[in-house]
């Protein structure tokens, strides 16, 4: 008898959608965080801009890459540096999923 009432009370608790907690957005710290920039990524942006965050950052570097028509033809997670790039990043040509990793010179880090 204690048995079907469980049941049924657990039938009914699953009509009741779960709640999720969810986590705070907004936030700034980590990947949306504003760093200081390099004098030469600021310089290559050319918004006069001194701090960005990372996330803005790669998604500026990628517009370039596109509005450039930088990505290799044949592989286009190959980047192929125009001077512009190979000035910033001091490569001829580098994998796509590697800009975070390249801009990681260019942001500075605050002394703590």
């Amino acid at each position: 008898q204690k048995e079907k009432q469980r049941k049924q009370e657990r039938e009914e608790d699953s009509d009741k959608p779960k709640e999720k907690k969810k986590r705070q957005k907004g936030g700034k710290s980590g990947f949306l965080a504003p760093l200081p920039l390099s004098d030469a990524l600021v310089k290559f942006l050319g918004t006069g801009e001194s701090a960005l965050s990372r996330s803005d950052v790669v998604k500026r570097i990628w517009e370039y890459i596109n509005q450039n028509n930088l990505q290799d033809p044949s592989d286009k997670r190959r980047i192929i540096c125009d001077e512009k790039l190979k000035e910033l990043f001091d490569v001829d040509s580098f994998n796509g999923f590697t800009v975070s990793k390249l801009l990681t010179t260019h942001f500075i880090k605050a002394e703590q």
